[in-house]
């Protein structure tokens, strides 16, 4: 009993310790990459820029929630090396999955915020955060001066219904699946729809940002243009056998 006690501890306390929040928010330009954070060894240490401080404001806002692990898309992956970025985009619907906690900041939302300021807002509409909302169990949203969203000062945003039917309405799936989602819970055609209604500024990431929601085996790799969506509905059709979705 003890023994079996004693492990659940050190398990409680290494899921604590080891936590780690990610980052999701719309690419406003030339943010601070990989080589960028290296070269001057910290994120305190980046030139004074608003890009620069989102990335900071995102560090204390993970601190100051209890966690002292910090991933962002912009300066995580060095995406000078091909294997490496590659590896990270069919593995960032589990980081996200498996995050403590995710934080969105919607740099387009004036604050205070109010509601249907996040249904409306450029997020919405990118076609990698469709997984950033969906695979995470804990997400918190933030307006532009980092302050909650609609003041909700809970623990997690899905918990909350308000927020959690606004994005219900907005792109009309049970905000249940939203809270709780699983690659199985939505069929193609539904997983499709809601990947229509997003944009991607280079082409492959139509397909790719869809690896994870698909749980698909096709490797990213750019260059191919169209031919990634191609790829990613002829698996489609072979796994599923949903030649209709070549219409798409």
């Amino acid at each position: 009993m003890t023994r079996g006690a004693d492990q659940e501890r050190i398990h409680r306390v290494g899921t604590r310790f080891f936590g780690y929040v990610m980052f999701s928010h719309v690419w406003q330009g030339n943010e601070p990459s990989f080589q960028d954070v290296n070269s001057v060894e910290s994120v305190w240490n980046l030139p004074n820029t608003t890009l620069g401080e989102k990335l900071q404001n995102f560090c204390k806002e993970t601190r100051r929630l209890g966690h002292r692990w910090a991933w962002s898309d912009t300066c995580c992956i060095d995406k000078t090396t091909g294997p490496i970025l590659n590896q990270s985009l069919t593995s960032m619907y589990k980081w996200y999955a498996d995050s403590a906690a995710t934080l969105v900041f919607i740099a387009g939302v004036a604050h205070p915020s109010k509601p249907g300021d996040l249904a409306r807002s450029l997020w919405m509409t990118r076609a990698w955060t469709l997984q950033e909302l969906l695979a995470p169990r804990v997400i918190l949203f933030y307006d532009s001066e980092w302050k909650p969203y609609v003041g909700n000062t809970g623990y997690n945003h899905k918990e909350s219904a308000e927020i959690m039917q606004e994005l219900a309405d907005a792109i009309r799936i049970p905000h249940g699946t939203i809270v709780s989602f699983s690659p199985g819970d939505l069929g193609v055609h539904e997983k499709l729809r809601l990947a229509s209604t997003r944009n991607a500024t280079v082409e492959e990431d139509v397909a790719y940002s869809l690896i994870g929601i698909f749980k698909s085996d096709i490797r990213p790799h750019y260059g191919e243009g169209a031919d990634a969506l191609g790829h990613l509905l002829e698996e489609i059709v072979t796994r599923f056998g949903e030649i209709t979705v070549l219409a798409w």
